[in-house]
């Protein structure tokens, strides 16, 4: 009891103390009073001696300051008069100090003191009557408790705020009962609701023993939380059996937790749970507890459904939890030991849209009203508009912190909960806050499971029930946690096993429950060996023969969620407001993310900027000259793919344990998903019109800012899903970032401009194609737009492009082609060619002659395909196919050089049109020399290819035409592409392949491809080590 109790107790009784027959109030007189010897008595029930001299002092210095002068004749009526004055500044003085609780202790006591000689006066009862209504006690509670106060084993309370405890059953309409093996007489308990307090009194001869304690048969006492109550005869009373009978009545919807047979196995094979068997209702608070490596957290997380056992089930009301999750959508929370709260966002904002995505029928103005109130209710109403902040950076305290992850779930309040290690990291104080309001979830009929570690006495107190594991996942221990100190002294034949609690401060010390557990063997030096005592396995065997399943009637209805789940567009909605708020509140996100871009392409077209030289010291920037724009368009794709991986690199991987909680309520991953894909997208589209603005403005790239966002923009969308990608497939963000240049640097090799594709490894280079590998990478197709685009839609070239195509295809025919088919024509008459040669000669000319005629609509060359078909070495003559091939040759010949002379007068006629100066100022300031060159392939000096079969062209790859040719089998560097044989332009063609990947990327992504296929190699290595 505590002192402010004490002293107002001393302070009334002496006041309410029948000293009317003391004529003299001296301290002989007092010390020789009925009244003191009443108040002495009930403190010596309470106290130890030397307190009860010093309260019984003080009740001494009250009775004569309250009585004096009382003795007088006619002073009856005005004493009594004085002291109700007195009474109420008493209680007036009370109200500010004590909690209605402690008041409600307050009332019995005084009920208890005016009854302890069975006379009572009308004068005391007004003075009781006086006192709850200064302590604004609800009158109906008042009448209950002197109802309560009066009975004896003769009355019945039939009213449902009273409870009888007896052997057998009784009749009764509305009054609670238990029926108690071995109970001789009966114990009457009261619940006063308006402070959830119990009292009780015993009608019966036994010893009466609580919390191990005998206790006085005569008066009424506390049943306080983790009480036990029983008589040296009768079995066990919990106070969790008889707060739970009072409130299974208030209790909407019942639930039945029922675990049967469960087992849990590793992937490796190791035993994670052992078999554990129990049933469970609605409206307790069970703490679960066990050393390190005992399956705690295992134990819970199969529980909640995040994992699946191995054998066995969960159901809650009958629906197996693991294989009929839909029908269990809201009735499960859970709240990890981790912190799941956004940490940009404010308190308001982390409660507000978790309640969004929970509740699809409530409009903005209820949704706003539920979550102030569930704030105001957690004592965090106050701190609604604070940043929450990281646990390093602290705006809020770790009590706090608690407090809204527990609300998180508390706002939709969800049937049963799960939590882990709720008092971890916080003060006594804070931890007793957090284990009350969770206590009190339990009394409002939620059933609550509770992963702990070293709880105080207090909170030790608090469960309904207590499991305990050891190593291995051994169930060895479940029943009341008072009771769970005396099994276990027991079982190692302590001396003072009935013991349960201390006799002077009634505390309990949990770890002497697992010192007993992990107790060690001594050797003969007196050495602890590392040998138990006792073993898990025995522990367990034990716990099997002494512990059986409750019998609980278990309930088949179907269990109601109180959650209505968004539709998944709000979900879309929701999810994407709050990233893009806590991005916003996250400068240091911001400015780093704002500023890369431009910063980057400040400082790359600034040191990419070259100046060329007149001979005589002028230095002036020409566009045309400037060697390095190849450099700094394939800069730019790098830059691209480098953004968009880094900023979406840990967009998953930081959410992923808020999005394990909110898996229990069964969200949309695809608006999950869409949300971070179009907020990235959104970043990428900045970033990179960033980048092409302040590089092509310093670089003096005219135009084409579109074609050049289009085509960065597209390859940083690709790398943002990729980078989700990896950000979903692993687990540490160390090893993300290890991962990054394993990307990037295959996207620099192959992407065809640091190592040509034809000078790659020969299994995978190809002379005329682009090898597999480079079609895989992103950083060829954007940079061969990139390249394309600036070759060919310039605004000097745009005009002129399809003359220099179709000069450039009569040149390499005339020049090249023609004279290598004139070259296989005289392996063909070659009498010394041998068989192989000969054969190559004579494919090499008929599919070379084939594709020629394909191309004229007004040329043919029937003989020379029928003459190459006929020919067989050393058996037919050769002169008339070669007399035949040769003259189709030569009238290509000319052909061709009426087309090259053509183009080239047309050309010229352009530049007299604008004149030679404007030409020239047009090509400086539009084309490239240096990427030209890259794109006609002038430096090399190979122009044409001798295969097996045909003739490739290697110059002017941009001016080719691959017709017939497969969009992946086209040259690099080609202006246009065929899709299912429609022609379309290198850019778009190559931005469709772009988005091609990003969608296969985005399918990936939904069915977490990578980490399942990751997990293949986890599951085999496992398995080995096993």
């Amino acid at each position: 009891m505590s002192e402010r109790i004490l002293r107002a107790l001393m302070q009334l009784f002496a006041i309410i103390a029948k000293v009317d027959e003391v004529t003299d109030p001296t301290s002989e007189a007092i010390e020789s009073s009925n009244g003191r010897r009443i108040v002495e008595a009930f403190l010596r029930t309470e106290l130890n001696d030397e307190l009860l001299q010093k309260y019984i002092q003080l009740f001494d210095e009250f009775l004569l300051v309250h009585h004096q002068g009382s003795a007088k004749k006619d002073g009856q009526r005005k004493r009594t008069s004085v002291n109700s004055v007195k009474v109420l500044r008493i209680c007036a003085q009370i109200n500010e100090e004590l909690t209605q609780r402690q008041k409600m202790i307050v009332l019995l006591r005084i009920f208890d003191f005016i009854h302890a000689n069975d006379q009572v006066h009308e004068q005391e009862q007004e003075f009781v009557h006086t006192v709850s209504e200064s302590f604004n006690i609800p009158n109906f509670e008042y009448l209950q408790l002197k109802s309560f106060i009066e009975s004896n084993s003769r009355t019945i309370m039939d009213d449902d705020h009273f409870m009888y405890v007896n052997d057998q059953t009784i009749d009764l309409k509305n009054a609670k009962q238990i029926k108690v093996d071995g109970l001789e007489g009966s114990i009457l308990v009261i619940r006063l609701e308006s402070v959830n307090i119990l009292f009780f009194k015993y009608f019966g001869q036994d010893e009466l023993i609580l919390n191990g304690q005998i206790v006085s048969n005569e008066r009424r006492h506390i049943l306080n939380q983790g009480s036990s109550l029983r008589t040296n005869k009768s079995t066990p009373i919990y106070y969790s059996d008889v707060i739970s009978r009072f409130l299974n009545d208030a209790n909407q919807e019942k639930i039945t937790f029922k675990v049967d047979h469960l087992q849990f196995h590793f992937n490796s094979g190791k035993i994670g749970l052992h078999e554990i068997n129990f049933m469970e209702q609605s409206g307790k608070l069970i703490g679960v507890m066990g050393g390190s490596g005992a399956g705690k957290s295992t134990f819970l997380n199969v529980l909640n459904g995040n994992y699946i056992p191995s054998h066995g089930a969960v159901t809650i009301n009958g629906v197996d939890l693991h294989r009929e999750k839909s029908k269990l959508e809201g009735v499960i929370g859970f709240v990890s030991q981790d912190d799941l709260l956004i940490e940009e966002l404010t308190v308001f904002q982390n409660l507000y849209f978790n309640a969004k995505l929970c509740f699809n029928d409530l409009s903005e103005q209820q949704l706003k009203k539920k979550v102030l109130d569930l704030l105001s209710d957690i004592g965090l109403g106050e701190a609604k508009n604070l940043k929450v902040g990281s646990p390093l950076e602290k705006t809020i305290s770790g009590g706090q912190r608690k407090r809204l992850n527990i609300a998180l779930e508390l706002i939709r309040q969800p049937a049963v909960m799960f939590v882990d290690e709720p008092t971890s990291g916080l003060s006594s104080r804070d931890s007793e806050n957090i284990m009350d309001m969770l206590k009190e979830l339990a009394l409002k009929g939620k059933l609550i499971f509770v992963v702990i570690h070293q709880p105080s006495s207090d909170i030790f107190k608090m469960f309904d029930k207590l499991m305990i594991l050891d190593q291995g996942g051994y169930p060895i221990f479940d029943g009341n946690p008072i009771d769970a100190v005396v099994y276990f002294k027991t079982h190692v034949h302590h001396v003072n096993a009935n013991e349960r609690e201390c006799p002077i401060c009634g505390n309990v010390n949990p770890e002497q429950i697992f010192n007993i557990i992990e107790s060690k063997v001594v050797d003969e030096y007196g050495n602890q060996t590392k040998v138990r005592k006792v073993t898990p396995r025995e522990w367990n065997e034990r716990y099997l023969s002494n512990f059986k399943t409750s019998d609980i009637e278990e309930i088949i209805e179907p269990v109601k969620g109180t959650s209505r789940i968004a539709n998944k567009l709000r979900q879309f909605k929701v999810f994407f407001l709050r990233d893009v708020l806590s991005k916003l509140a996250n400068k240091q996100y911001m400015f780093i993310n704002m500023l890369e871009a431009p910063v980057l392409a400040a400082i790359l077209s600034f040191f990419v900027k070259f100046f060329n030289s007149d001979g005589k010291g002028n230095q002036d920037y020409v566009f045309y000259q400037n060697e390095n724009i190849p450099q700094y368009l394939f800069i730019s794709v790098v830059v691209a793919l480098f953004l968009g991986l880094t900023v979406a690199a840990e967009e998953i991987i930081k959410d992923k344990k808020i999005l394990k909680r909110e898996s229990f309520l069964n969200l949309s991953l695809g608006s999950y998903l869409w949300s971070k894909i179009l907020i990235m997208f959104m970043v990428s589209a900045i970033q990179t019109a960033c980048f092409v603005f302040i590089g092509n403005l310093i670089l003096e790239i005219h135009g084409l800012w579109w074609e050049y966002w289009v085509i960065l923009f597209s390859t940083s969308c690709m790398a943002n899903v990729l980078g989700l990608n990896i950000s979903s497939a692993f687990n540490s963000a160390k090893v993300i970032y290890i991962i990054v240049p394993l990307l990037i640097i295959p996207q620099l090799i192959f992407s065809g401009v640091i190592v040509k594709f034809d000078k790659l490894h020969p299994i995978i280079s190809s002379n005329n194609e682009v090898p597999w590998v480079g079609n895989a990478m992103a950083s060829r197709w954007a940079y061969e737009a990139l390249a394309v685009v600036q070759s060919t839609e310039n605004a000097h070239e745009e005009g002129q492009f399809k003359l220099h195509q179709k000069q450039s295809n009569a040149s390499w025919k005339r020049d090249y082609w023609i004279p290598e088919m004139k070259n296989q024509l005289t392996i063909l008459a070659d009498k010394k060619s041998n068989e192989k040669d000969f054969e190559k000669a004579k494919r090499i000319l008929t599919n070379e002659v084939e594709k020629e005629v394909s191309i004229w609509d007004n040329l043919e060359c029937k003989d020379c395909i029928e003459g190459l078909n006929k020919l067989q070495k050393g058996k037919t003559s050769v002169q008339e196919v070669q007399f035949n091939i040769g003259s189709f040759l030569e009238m290509l010949k000319k052909q061709y050089n009426i087309n090259y002379n053509e183009t080239t007068e047309e050309l010229d006629k352009l530049v007299l049109k604008v004149g030679e100066k404007h030409f020239e100022a047009s090509q400086a300031q539009n084309v490239n020399e240096s990427l030209q060159d890259l794109v006609t392939n002038r430096t090399e000096v190979q122009k044409i290819i001798v295969t097996d079969d045909e003739l490739l062209q290697k110059d002017d790859p941009i001016y080719i035409d691959p017709k017939n040719t497969r969009l992946l089998n086209a040259p690099f560097y080609t202006s246009k592409k065929y899709w299912f044989g429609i022609p379309m332009s290198t850019f778009l063609a190559n931005i469709l392949v772009l988005w091609g990947m990003t969608v296969l990327m985005i399918v990936a992504l939904y069915y977490d491809l990578l980490r399942k296929f990751l997990g293949l190699f986890s599951k085999g290595s496992s398995k080995n080590n096993a």
